[in-house]
């Protein structure tokens, strides 16, 4: 009888003291990519037209569209998630290049090597705007450094889980239901700034009236052309 509450005893400490390490371990952007990111998440539980993804429970959806996502955590933070499922459908080549001069820069890729993408944070204004690609999926956060393991856990979930939907995809790009001969946006370049989608959110947040409604486009200082892909986003 001693021996096996010795026994239990022991199975409780191993396991207290595994699961102990395992968060210890998530202490740095390079502990969340390998033990996170670089997982094979199954979970899903938000679907979308050609890909699904997985929303852990510390972040709420904010809005949706097709191919964009705006997300948002406990402490306020807003994630603003970018699909580019053309560039999984073609193949793009991952032409990330490694910065030097910012906080973070590293080009990851999975170890069977079908999944790449990269990491980039820059400091700005005693903040850290975080660049996030993997397998295609693109995040953006601007946020504060006390929030910034938080914040690349959250957003490791998302991207490590995300799946596409080889045959719909194939359907919607082979017929062209978008125009998608005008799709420049290229996710392995990074911004390095917080200009446009996250100053827009800022923006967008101050004048946004009680009722919810989208202000009109003098309340923002952004140019017409760029108010427009906005609405889209967050309509």
């Amino acid at each position: 009888m001693k021996k096996k509450i010795t026994f239990l005893l022991l199975l409780i400490l191993i396991v207290t003291s595994g699961c102990s390490i395992s968060r210890v371990r998530l202490n740095s952007a390079d502990s969340i990519i390998d033990e996170v990111l670089l997982n094979d998440n199954k979970l899903r539980n938000t679907a979308f037209n050609g890909y699904s993804y997985y929303v852990p429970n510390t972040l709420k959806i904010l809005n949706k569209t097709e191919y964009n996502t705006l997300l948002q955590d406990e402490y306020g933070n807003d994630y603003y998630v970018y699909v580019d499922a053309v560039g999984y459908y073609n193949k793009s080549e991952n032409t990330f290049k490694e910065d030097k001069r910012s906080y973070y820069s590293k080009k990851i890729e999975a170890k069977n090597k079908k999944k790449n993408g990269y990491l980039e944070i820059n400091e700005i204004n005693n903040k850290y705007f975080v660049e996030a690609v993997y397998n295609y999926g693109k995040i953006e956060v601007y946020t504060k450094k006390r929030y910034l393991n938080s914040t690349l856990i959250n957003l490791s979930q998302v991207l490590s889980s995300l799946k596409y939907n080889n045959k719909v995809l194939s359907t919607i790009i082979g017929d062209n239901v978008i125009n998608y001969e005008e799709e420049n946006f290229n996710i392995f370049t990074t911004k390095k700034s917080t200009t446009n989608y996250l100053d827009y959110i800022e923006q967008y947040d101050k004048v946004k009236d009680d009722n919810n409604k989208l202000p009109d486009d003098d309340q923002l200082d952004i140019g017409s052309d760029e108010w427009e892909v906005f609405y889209e986003i967050i309509r």
